[in-house]
C-alpha cells in the first residue's frame, strides 16, 4: 500500500454494491484490496465487513455482479498511519477469530515519521509481528524509506519459511537476495522501476501483484494483465509458465498456515 486511497471500512458497504468480482483465472494477484476471487487481499485497518462477505461457491463462475470474501487468502492489518490502541486491539481480535485470517499489511513508513516516530512505529511492528508468529499467521509486510530498520527487525525473529511476503518491493538485487536468505516471498506492483530479472535473479520467490485499491473489476484484471506480461517480458517465460511459478509460490506460502487443507 502506498497511499491512503484504499477502500476504507466506512466505504464498503458501497464498494461491494459495484461490480467487482469476474470469472476464475490461474493468475494470482499476491497483494490486492480488492475482494476478488483470484488475489491475496489485504487491508491497511481492521475491515470485518469482509469477513461476512459469502465464501465462492467452486460449482459455478463468479458473475461480474457478485462480490465474495477471497477465495486465496485474506489479511486484515494496520498501517502506521492508521494506528491507534482501539484498532490494534480490534485487529488482534479478528486475527484470533479465524485461523484463517493472517496479518497485513503492516510494516514501516518513513513518510509518516512526524506522526509516529520510526522506533515507536518498530516497537508497534515488533508486537504485531509477535503476534502474528505465536498464532501461526501468515505476514504481509509494507516498508517505506526504512529497508535497514525492517530487515533489523526480521532478522531478531524466527520466522516460519516462506510465511512473509514483502509487498510493494522497490529495494535492490542485494535487498533481495538477504530477504531470500530468510525465506520471503517478494511481490513487484506497477510502482518498480528496476529490472524485475535481477530481483528474480536473487530471490526466486518473486511474484507480481497490483496493489489496486479502486473498486472495478475489470479494472482490476487490467492492472493484474499488465503485471503478469511485465514479468512475462522481462523474465522470458512464457504465460502458463509465470502462472505455474505464481502457483507454486502461493503453494508454498498457503502450506505454511497450521493444519492447511490446500
Amino acid at each position: 500500500m502506498q497511499n491512503n486511497s484504499i477502500v476504507k471500512p466506512s466505504d464498503f458497504q458501497l464498494v461491494t454494491s459495484s461490480v467487482m468480482c469476474y470469472a476464475h483465472s490461474m493468475r494470482i494477484d499476491f497483494h490486492s484490496h480488492f475482494p476478488s476471487p483470484d488475489s491475496i487481499v489485504c487491508t491497511a485497518e481492521p475491515c470485518p465487513e469482509l469477513l461476512s462477505l459469502p465464501e465462492p461457491d467452486p460449482a459455478r463462475p463468479v458473475a461480474d455482479t457478485q462480490c465474495t470474501r477471497p477465495s486465496l487468502m485474506l489479511f486484515q492489518g494496520l498501517l502506521p498511519d492508521r494506528w491507534t490502541e482501539a484498532k490494534q486491539a480490534q485487529l488482534f481480535s479478528l486475527l484470533a477469530s479465524d485461523k484463517h485470517i493472517h496479518l497485513g499489511e503492516v510494516g514501516l513508513d518513513k513518510r509518516f515519521s512526524d506522526l509516529i516516530p520510526m522506533q515507536i512505529q518498530a516497537d508497534i511492528l515488533r508486537s504485531e509481528l509477535e503476534f502474528a508468529l505465536q498464532n501461526g499467521k501468515n505476514i504481509c509486510l509494507h516498508c517505506v524509506r526504512a529497508t535497514g530498520l525492517m530487515l533489523e527487525i526480521l532478522g531478531g525473529l524466527t520466522l516460519r519459511p516462506f510465511s512473509v511476503i514483502w509487498h510493494g518491493f522497490t529495494g535492490s538485487a542485494e535487498t533481495a537476495r538477504q530477504l531470500a536468505g530468510m525465506n520471503i516471498i517478494i511481490s513487484i506492483g506497477p510502482r518498480f522501476t528496476g529490472a524485475i530479472s535481477d530481483i528474480y535473479g536473487a530471490n526466486p520467490d518473486t511474484v507480481p501483484e497490483t496493489d489496486y485499491e479502486g473498486t472495478d473489476a475489470r479494472e482490476h484484471r487490467q492492472m493484474l494483465e499488465s503485471q503478469y506480461t511485465r514479468f512475462e517480458r522481462e523474465l522470458n517465460l512464457s504465460g502458463q509458465n509465470l502462472e505455474t511459478h505464481c502457483e507454486n509460490v502461493f503453494r508454498k506460502l498457503n502450506t505454511t498456515e497450521p493444519n492447511a487443507a490446500r
